[in-house]
């Protein structure tokens, strides 16, 4: 459904959009994206586009898992403190090399943790539970075939999937690639995101302010939860609100995967992203149902999905969780949801709402009494940026409720 933004400006939203039908709209235009082949250890936060399956065994052969004497396990069975096994020591092995020694009845041979075990022997004896003694040793416990060995094949075997398609890299998973020698692998393209800061009173952050200026917060707060997506941000700057220029800006934007613009998009006479997004696309919806980021806009721009977020601070982020976030993530390939853990916490306090609307509650978590409460934050202006600095988190209040009682169980989502 395409929006005519000359209704609303300087008479409010008409009509707002249920987050959920927002949602919808926006993952039915985020396509995802094509694969690339990246080294192994540039690889850590991608999401896999292969499954990895294993060549090799790992360990590739049987090594010691103690400081010891390699050992026939037999040959220690019965062995004690009182009636020690004695042992004649025929050699040792060190770590990286290939022991050519041949172990025979009663041999044992001296081995370092990590070290491969000789042939003919199966076990290893702790140091702890010998004695040395010239060329001898008296061994005080018996093992069992395998015991402190490092089995060939015991982390890995050749065949084995190791890592699935779908799965975001974590470091352990980049030591895996590199323990099964997968040297290059296949994951999805980062998502290209560009963002632009609108409105002439905003300043570069470090900037002395004049009358009536103010900080640009958003772009760098933006491209932040871009990075923690999986995207790539390109700031491209400050636009003033004027058509032409924003135009322009927009025009060289979509060459992006995506476009992300804060500030513009109320229903004030310069609120005119919109209208902008209108003109060079498809505007598919303007103004949510939520509190706060109501004055958010969507639209579509040489195919290119492109945000309209409101420059208060709060109201973009927020608007970039319940919106921007699931669709960066669904153009990864990963779950089109927001990513972040969830606890389950008891409401400290009531909180009020408006039926039809869905707020966004910024809460702290503390441990109490065993269980874990949430503390909601008194706070909730759309420009106190400071409340979800303070915040652990946020609870969702639906659309359908008026509100919440104090005691009420939710489900908080974490920040990372």
């Amino acid at each position: 459904m395409l929006v005519s933004e000359m209704s609303v400006k300087m008479h409010g939203f008409p009509h707002y959009t249920p987050l959920a039908d927002a949602l919808k709209i926006v993952l039915s235009n985020a396509e995802r994206l094509e694969s690339e082949v990246v080294p192994f250890d540039r690889a850590m936060g991608r999401v896999l586009a292969e499954d990895v399956i294993s060549k090799v065994d790992v360990p590739p052969f049987d090594r010691s898992a103690v400081d010891g004497y390699s050992v026939r396990a037999a040959d220690t069975f019965g062995a004690s403190e009182l009636k020690p096994v004695k042992l004649r020591v025929i050699g040792s092995v060190e770590i990286g090399v290939a022991s050519k020694l041949r172990v025979g009845k009663g041999d044992a041979v001296k081995i370092m943790t990590g070290a491969p075990l000789p042939q003919g022997t199966d076990a290893v004896v702790m140091v702890e539970h010998t004695r040395a003694k010239d060329k001898n040793i008296a061994v005080f416990a018996p093992v069992t075939p395998g015991k402190n060995v490092s089995a060939m094949g015991e982390d890995v075997k050749a065949g084995d999937v190791v890592l699935r398609r779908g799965q975001l890299l974590r470091p352990q998973d980049v030591g895996m690639l590199a323990s099964v020698g997968k040297i290059r692998v296949q994951v999805s393209r980062r998502p290209e995101v560009a963002i632009l800061a609108t409105g002439g009173e905003l300043r570069r952050p470090g900037k002395r302010l004049g009358r009536a200026e103010i900080t640009d917060i958003n772009s760098y707060s933006l491209a932040a939860a871009v990075e923690s997506c999986g995207g790539l941000s390109h700031r491209l700057g400050i636009v003033p609100d004027r058509s032409e220029l924003l135009r322009r800006a927009l025009r060289k934007a979509s060459g992006h995967d995506m476009v992300i613009a804060s500030g513009g998009s109320s229903v004030g006479e310069h609120d005119i992203m919109p209208d902008v997004i209108a003109g060079l696309g498809e505007l598919l919806f303007h103004g949510i149902a939520i509190r706060p980021g109501g004055p958010t806009a969507f639209g579509i721009v040489k195919g290119k999905p492109v945000f309209a977020l409101a420059g208060f601070p709060v109201a973009s982020l927020v608007a970039f969780d319940m919106l921007v976030r699931p669709a960066l993530r669904k153009m990864q390939s990963l779950p089109a949801d927001r990513g972040y853990p969830r606890v389950r916490a008891r409401l400290a306090r009531k909180v009020s709402s408006t039926l039809g609307r869905a707020d966004i509650v910024r809460v702290k978590v503390r441990a109490k009494g065993g269980e874990l409460v949430a503390d909601p934050i008194r706070v909730t202006g759309s420009s106190v940026l400071s409340s979800m600095t303070k915040a652990d988190g946020f609870v969702i209040v639906p659309e359908d409720v008026e509100g919440l009682d104090e005691g009420s169980v939710v489900e908080v989502e974490l920040y990372r």
